[in-house]
């Protein structure tokens, strides 16, 4: 009985996962994961989207992720592509805990290089590290796990000294079974940052513009982002999940009147879409 209840809440791992880590190539994974039980898991990620935040250009990337739950316990650690967390609480409606994320910059490799001359031409703004706390309350359908609703929010502060900045993610998110092996998923959220992170990603000064030519322009504090993700997933078997989804997302406030969106990305909302494949082990 528990390893089916597993099975299932591996598959929604799976999708959400997904999901968020794809939510901007550029920046990479920006999510954690929202069940309440959850075994020994890994798997792969690929996607298509925007090479920033903006861009009409597009890049594909694949991923992996991974987790370890404690046996008999609700705590978990995990890695989801370059983002590590770990839920602290011992509860199947609470989860909260530290987070790692390896923040990506843009021009500093191959995968994020924009394929923008102009935007190129700026000076490159350098991968970072952030470290913060996560929390999220779980409601569950008592009469089959796979229902389920959650909010939660993520914390986050660069201390890798690049943007100096601080940032947090806001979602809520919607589970639901409609057969035997498929599930669907809706969510939405907001991406809120300081001055010192808007700035840093989507302003234009002297010390940043290069040789572009951009207008100078200044961010302040405040929404950068709003996002509704879609979803399924489908159990080929008790080991085997696949799991497909579209993100679209909404570049807001000062961030859409940057140059790097309105002039050279030509492109304030973005779709992205893709596949997952999860493999559990006992």
């Amino acid at each position: 009985m528990r390893a089916s209840k597993q099975f299932k809440t591996f598959g929604l791992s799976c999708s959400i996962a997904y999901l968020w880590a794809m939510s901007s190539p550029a920046h990479a994974a920006e999510s954690f994961i929202d069940v309440d039980v959850m075994p020994r898991v890994f798997g792969v990620g690929i996607g298509r989207g925007p090479d920033y935040r903006g861009s009409d250009d597009d890049v594909t990337l694949a991923a992996p992720f991974a987790r370890y739950t404690f046996k008999g316990q609700q705590r978990y650690v995990q890695l989801m592509f370059n983002e590590f967390s770990a839920n602290l609480i011992d509860s199947p409606k609470y989860e909260a805990g530290p987070v790692l994320n390896y923040h990506f910059g843009r021009n500093t490799y191959a995968a994020s290089d924009p394929e923008d001359p102009v935007v190129k031409a700026m000076k490159p703004v350098d991968d970072t590290v952030e470290a913060g706390v996560f929390g999220q309350v779980i409601w569950v359908d008592e009469r089959n796990p796979r229902n389920r609703f959650s909010v939660g929010a993520t914390l986050l502060h660069d201390v890798g000294s690049e943007s100096d900045g601080l940032r947090a993610r806001f979602y809520g998110r919607w589970w639901h079974q409609i057969a035997l092996p498929v599930d669907i998923h809706l969510g939405a959220g907001f991406i809120w940052a300081d001055k010192k992170y808007n700035d840093h990603y989507f302003g234009v000064n002297a010390g940043n513009v290069g040789t572009s030519g951009l207008p100078f322009f200044s961010m302040g504090n405040g929404v950068h982002e709003y996002f509704g993700t879609a979803g399924a997933l489908l159990y080929l078997s008790k080991e085997w999940v696949v799991a497909a989804g579209l993100r679209i997302g909404k570049v807001a406030g000062d961030a859409k009147d940057s140059p790097l969106v309105d002039a050279r990305g030509k492109k304030s909302s973005y779709l992205i879409g893709g596949l997952a494949l999860g493999y559990i082990w006992w």
